[in-house]
């Protein structure tokens, strides 16, 4: 029997960790009927393909990556703590609490779901973990940051693009939803860490004292994003037609859903087709 929240995730320490952690969450998830099952496969895939470009001598400081990869993970896994453990731990930012509610929803298609997780995670977190990595120097990671997202990116984008099982109507209209920017995946993505390197850098110029103040601020402005990607407010003519018909033709079986998407997940993009 599916217990009715997914246990607590502490003692992560390396990347193998963090796959492990995710896994977690995916069988809970599939038990459940959760849609925060969409993400956490979305994240596995990305983290199996780091995991690969780590193997591959993809970074210039390996160690340093995977110190950074465990501290960005954990902060989604603090996020899902404290949704589930209120009692025991600090409760989600703005941005994660939003993703997490709109889970409950039936409506939103499953790339809203998955990019509802990305918006927080990106958005708000990978900004706050570049800075702490890296004591504040930014300046230090930038070839491995272009790295690691550039990894991101193409997971993102191959995630997407093999949906067909669940979204056949995704196949039809994806050709047509390229040539509006709002859905080029890959811009979406390079949008994401290009405001969060920026943001991790208006962190590291500032003092202690007013770090809180500006991450609170910067979850208020990712929260209205989060809002704009579930109940977007100006899809007219050919992007609401697509989005519509992506909702009336994709599969409503959760637990399937993220059956599928974890084997997609298991199957990343080898490290030479992405760097």
């Amino acid at each position: 029997m599916t217990p009715a929240v997914p246990a607590p995730i502490e003692g992560v320490r390396t990347i193998q960790d963090v796959v492990d952690a995710i896994d977690s969450v995916i069988l809970w998830s599939t038990g459940a009927e959760s849609r925060l099952g969409y993400f956490a496969a979305l994240y596995k895939r990305i983290t199996i393909a780091v995991q690969t470009a780590l193997a591959g001598g993809a970074f210039e400081d390996p160690d340093r990556m995977e110190l950074f990869d465990v501290a960005f993970a954990q902060r989604y896994f603090d996020a899902l703590n404290g949704r589930f453990h209120p009692g025991s731990h600090r409760q989600p930012t703005r941005s994660w609490q939003l993703t997490f509610d709109a889970a409950q929803r039936e409506d939103p298609i499953i790339v809203a779901h998955m990019f509802g997780g990305v918006n927080a995670h990106i958005g708000l977190d990978l900004g706050i973990v570049v800075q702490q990595i890296t004591g504040g120097q930014v300046a230090d990671l930038g070839a491995d940051y272009q790295t690691i997202n550039a990894v991101l990116a193409s997971q993102v984008a191959g995630t997407i693009e093999r949906l067909n099982e669940l979204s056949p109507a995704l196949a039809d209209v994806y050709a047509v939803l390229r040539d509006h920017e709002v859905f080029v995946v890959n811009e979406v993505i390079r949008g994401y860490r290009d405001s969060a390197w920026r943001f991790a850098t208006r962190l590291a110029l500032q003092p202690n004292i007013l770090r809180p103040i500006s991450i609170r601020l910067r979850d208020r402005k990712v929260a209205g994003q989060g809002t704009a990607i579930y109940d977007p407010p100006s899809l007219t003519g050919v992007l609401a037609s697509a989005v519509r018909a992506v909702a009336a033709r994709e599969s409503r079986d959760v637990a399937h859903n993220i059956e599928v998407l974890d084997r997609i997940a298991s199957s990343a993009m080898p490290i030479a087709t992405v760097l």
